[in-house]
């Protein structure tokens, strides 16, 4: 339960809750509960009480285990590419001293490759730097290296961060290893941009469409949707006094949309900030169905 427990300012809203509840499988967890209470005393106008509707049903939630049966996944691809634990690498694209979400899936991968003897703890890299120090102690020994990372959203960091690690090699004149780039999930349209920047296919097995601009077929229904959404935002932000709530948040980090939800972790701030942006103001607490620090 969340320090502050907020009341309906409307009873009759419970009656939207139970019905939002029998539409929507995973709003029955009673951590949804208080955020999604929130979410009705912000937005009581019928427009936007359809939109909300309507991207909490297209919202792709999963939980820790469903989550983890796409790393193995990924560890099925591993093998389908014959890569082997003498000559490969698995890094989390996380830096080093950061608590970061590649960092903490990455331990999950030890389940699936303890099954094959070959593998190994040193197997599995925890930050580019520590890549970097073993590729550099034995620079022979690995032909492949396979980064990282729980999701992809504009592409743009990843791509960045591939880039770094071979210029880094470069800079101690190491050959460059067969790269591969896995993904747990992703946004698709950040996806295909890394691809096209890296000329380097994404394994992604959960890639998330556009909560707005992919979902409607009708160019000024996109408009109104978005526009709507933004005047929400915007509302937010005044409410609250936070201007994060607009400007590059505004449709989710860089206009990504994403409608993605793993429960129980970090939100990305891809998603929609009515979603899970918290104020950090003195006396501006705010619920929100989804978390993020």
């Amino acid at each position: 339960m969340p320090l502050h427990q907020p009341k309906l300012d409307n009873p009759e809203d419970l009656y939207v809750i139970k019905k939002y509840q029998e539409e929507i499988d995973w709003l029955k967890n009673p951590c949804y509960e208080p955020g999604l209470m929130n979410l009705l005393n912000e937005f009581k106008g019928k427009a936007q009480r359809e939109l909300l509707s309507e991207l909490l049903k297209e919202m792709k939630h999963q939980t820790i285990a469903e989550k983890i049966q796409n790393i193995s996944f990924l560890v099925d691809t591993l093998e389908s590419l014959k890569l082997t634990a003498s000559d490969t690498l698995i890094v989390a694209t996380a830096k080093k001293s950061e608590s970061d979400g590649s960092n903490a899936w990455l331990y999950f991968f030890k389940f699936y490759l303890a099954q094959h003897r070959e593998w190994n703890e040193r197997s599995l890299q925890p930050t580019i730097e520590s890549s970097i120090e073993t590729l550099t102690k034995s620079p022979k020994n690995y032909k492949n290296i396979i980064i990282f990372d729980d999701f992809i959203g504009t592409g743009k960091t990843i791509t960045t961060k591939v880039r770094e690690f071979e210029d880094k090699l470069k800079e101690k004149n190491l050959k460059l290893p067969n790269i591969h780039i896995f993904s747990l999930a992703g946004m698709k349209f950040g996806v295909s941009h890394a691809e096209k920047k890296l000329d380097l296919n994404i394994t992604c097995p959960t890639q998330i469409e556009k909560g707005i601009s992919d979902k409607y077929t009708c160019p000024n229904e996109v408009k109104n949707k978005k526009a709507l959404m933004v005047s929400m935002e915007s509302m937010l932000k005044s409410k609250y006094s936070h201007d994060a709530f607009t400007g590059q948040y505004s449709l989710g980090y860089e206009g990504s949309e994403a409608l993605f939800q793993v429960q129980f972790t970090n939100c990305p701030n891809n998603v929609f900030p009515i979603f899970w942006m918290q104020p950090r103001k003195k006396g501006k607490f705010r619920n929100t169905l989804f978390y993020r620090l």
